[in-house]
């Protein structure tokens, strides 16, 4: 068969978690590398590869259909427990594509969303690689992993490094030459994965997309279980979820001077539940109003976290509190519990206390998490947890190697997500601006996404692709000012606006309609 390089087509829109968003804009043919080629050897060939450090398990032609193209499929085993998947599509545009995991990882190959993700790398022209991070969700659940030290550590960083090493040596090997430029995407746990990558093994891609990224990750689950220490003992009814966004977005919403159904940035709003939300009398509880101890555990939540007298972690900001597409709050399976069970505060931070930093509690974690939440002190995390960071977290604001590299990084953030804090990702631009000084806007932006919930949905304009932005950017110095986004109902877009690198914000020029994207520009605030 003869090898040809077609045009780009359209790249893959926002990633989340395993999934992806149904993209929105139609994007430009994009110019792709001359063709490279038939491969050099036949897909099997791979599987001689194997050596002491790693085994080519499979190397397996899969055929053309109408989910993905022709391509050869590896998969790589690593001591104890890694698990590595490469796809080499017969018509390669000369690109590596790798992309990440969502909550503790462990996805299997075979699940939906990565296959869906791998296809369209596949479509594209991209070599893809994804890996396991070390361990199976079904065999090991939740954080359960964490246990074994070396699975903690492949999570943590080295499972990264080493899918992106054997990526590229499958496509040298299989086409006789390496990927001219190499690309990571990932959102939430993908998110903290893009920044380790740039932060630990700057060399390993010339574009990063990071979006809502858990990089405070032993800070955040900490923080969890602190604020549902307090919502266990004050429980806020989901009952009243309408009434605290009302209040919430009449106050919040026209700060911008457009009153548009969005809050451009919440922390412009000063929401006080004491002052602001109507009181119950004493010994009532209406549905009208709220009581003084639905109010202690509001306060907690907007509060920054303090241990021993200094801000341990950010306040949630304001926003997620309204009703997304599917009608329901954005706290609904997060701050408190929706009809799958408890909420992915109480989850995440139980498997935290649990599995991932025992000591914090001395071992007495048991099967109950309330109890473990009750039993935690936010001023008592031992040594351990320190340990902990140096795996986990990805905040290391120096990327002076990922600079040198000529590395470019798009980071985005909903500032309505109701998971994973977005000022967690507005700090840490902040970090490394004070860092590195001006030149960071040369390869580092930042898109906040006002009323966007976690890697997508809400109430904004959360649908949008970010990956040939980046791409304009790596390959022909175009750096992203603007990127256009929709708000889609029902496949239909319904409103559009520009995201604008941070610190700038979208405003509306004064005429025209406030659902179409042509009538706002990028200033600063």
């Amino acid at each position: 068969m003869r090898k040809t390089i077609s045009k780009l087509k359209p790249l893959f829109p926002l990633f989340c978690a395993a999934a992806l968003s149904a993209q929105v804009v139609p994007l430009r043919d994009w110019p792709v590398p001359a063709p490279t080629g038939k491969p050099a050897i036949l897909c099997a060939d791979l599987r001689s590869l194997t050596n002491f450090e790693y085994s080519v398990v499979s190397a397996t032609v899969v055929d053309a259909s109408t989910a993905a193209p022709e391509h050869c499929q590896v998969r790589i085993f690593i001591q104890p427990a890694l698990n590595i998947e490469v796809k080499l599509p017969t018509a390669w545009n000369g690109r590596l594509y790798m992309f990440g995991n969502g909550g503790w990882a462990g996805e299997s190959f075979e699940s939906p969303g990565r296959l869906t993700t791998a296809a369209r790398g596949l479509k594209a022209g991209f070599v893809t690689a994804s890996t396991d991070t070390g361990h199976s969700a079904a065999a090991e659940p939740g954080a359960s992993f964490a246990l074994n030290r070396q699975e903690l550590l492949d999570y943590g960083f080295r499972s990264l490094h080493l899918t992106a090493e054997l990526a590229k040596l499958m496509a040298r090997t299989f086409y006789g030459e390496a990927p001219r430029k190499s690309y990571y995407e990932g959102c939430s746990q993908g998110g903290r994965q893009g920044l380790t990558l740039a932060q630990r093994f700057p060399n390993d891609f010339d574009g990063i997309i990071a979006g809502a990224p858990g990089l405070f990750q032993t800070a955040t689950h900490l923080s969890r279980a602190y604020w549902m220490q307090g919502m266990n003992a004050n429980p806020f009814p989901a009952s009243k979820l309408g009434l605290l966004a009302q209040v919430v977005y009449d106050k919040c919403d026209a700060r911008d001077g457009l009153k548009d159904g969005l809050i451009e940035d919440p922390r412009r709003c000063d929401f006080k539940p004491a002052r602001d939300l109507p009181r119950c009398a004493a010994g009532v509880d209406g549905a009208d109003c709220v009581t003084a101890d639905q109010v202690k555990s509001l306060e907690r939540i907007y509060s920054d976290v303090m241990s021993h007298g200094k801000r341990f972690f950010p306040g949630w900001p304001v926003g997620p509190e309204v009703a997304g597409p599917n009608g329901q709050s954005g706290w609904i399976g997060q701050e408190i519990p929706g009809s799958n069970g408890p909420g992915a505060w109480t989850s995440y931070g139980y498997n935290f206390l649990r599995y991932v930093a025992p000591a914090v509690l001395g071992g007495k974690v048991d099967d109950n998490p309330a109890e473990a939440f009750r039993l935690f002190d936010i001023d008592s995390a031992p040594p351990q947890v320190e340990e902990l960071r140096q795996v986990i977290d990805a905040n290391d604001p120096d990327l002076t190697a990922f600079r040198k590299h000529g590395g470019k990084l798009l980071m985005y953030f909903g500032w309505a997500d109701p998971q994973l804090n977005p000022l967690m990702g507005v700090e840490y631009y902040e970090r490394v601006l004070a860092a590195m000084g001006d030149s960071t806007t040369d390869f580092f932006r930042l898109f906040m996404v006002p009323g966007m919930f976690h890697c997508g949905g809400g109430v904004g304009t959360s649908q949008f692709d970010a990956t040939t932005p980046l791409l304009n950017w790596v390959e022909q110095a175009k750096a992203p000012t603007r990127i256009e986004a929709a708000r889609v109902v029902q496949g239909n877009p319904v409103r559009t606006r520009p995201l604008c690198a941070y610190p700038q914000v979208a405003r509306y020029k004064g005429s025209g309609s406030i659902d179409e994207a042509a009538n706002f520009t990028c200033v600063q605030p």
